[in-house]
């Protein structure tokens, strides 16, 4: 601790001690900074959710987090939004977690570069620890070092990730128009929308019949 007297607290003229803000936490400025930086992003339709929709601007909070809106902030918008905030080694590592992020989401990845990979996210928590708490770190945390594991054995990610089947399981809660009787309304608005689907293919394959037929008589 004799090199970190910045973390030492403060005794005051009135007899009480003031503890610093640690090197993490972002001023009123910073915060008020950040928030506007994400609430003026605009993305393609399909991308993401309607980030405004997830920003508390009062309070300056996240919220509604979905899991596809935590994986487009942490491998796109955050390394945005803490540009010019934060001490340097604090930004630096959290920009170098998401671009680890960010590289192991791609549909292509070259298994030669998977030990380079692996050698970042070990960097990434090792920085990690010098900067946060021992609290912050659980097995979520944790986890982070085995997913370039995990690509070696299955594969990319987004072959194994759950976001289809939670956009599925969203398809079939807006399926249910009677709560009090969810096990009988939602099986039969999927049976509804499994029948719009064949009729809409079945017409799909009677029109390209037609005109090939009206193709071969010359008409």
């Amino acid at each position: 601790m004799e090199d970190r007297d910045a973390l030492h607290p403060e005794k005051r003229d009135n007899g009480r001690h003031y503890l610093s803000p640690a090197s993490y936490t972002l001023s009123k400025k910073e915060k008020k900074s950040m928030f506007e930086c994400l609430s003026s992003v605009k993305v393609p339709s399909g991308y993401s959710s309607n980030i405004k929709g997830i920003l508390n601007l009062q309070e300056k909070k996240l919220t509604n987090l979905k899991s596809h809106d935590c994986h487009v902030l942490m491998t796109e918008l955050l390394p945005i939004a803490l540009r010019g905030i934060l001490p340097e080694n604090v930004r630096l590592t959290i920009v170098k977690l998401c671009a680890f992020l960010n590289a192991i989401s791609q549909k292509i990845i070259d298994p030669d570069n998977l030990t380079k990979l692996q050698n970042d996210v070990v960097q990434c928590l090792v920085g990690f620890e010098l900067i946060f708490p021992p609290s912050f770190f659980n097995i979520m945390t944790h986890l982070l070092v085995h997913l370039v594991k995990e690509i070696d054995i299955l594969g990319p990610i987004f072959l194994h990730n759950m976001f289809p089947f939670e956009r599925f399981m969203g398809v079939l809660k807006k399926c249910v128009r009677n709560r009090a009787r969810t096990e009988g309304t939602s099986p039969v608005r999927t049976e509804q929308r499994r029948l719009l689907n064949f009729v809409l293919i079945l017409l799909m394959i009677l029109n390209r019949l037609g005109s090939l037929n009206h193709g071969m008589r010359g008409d």
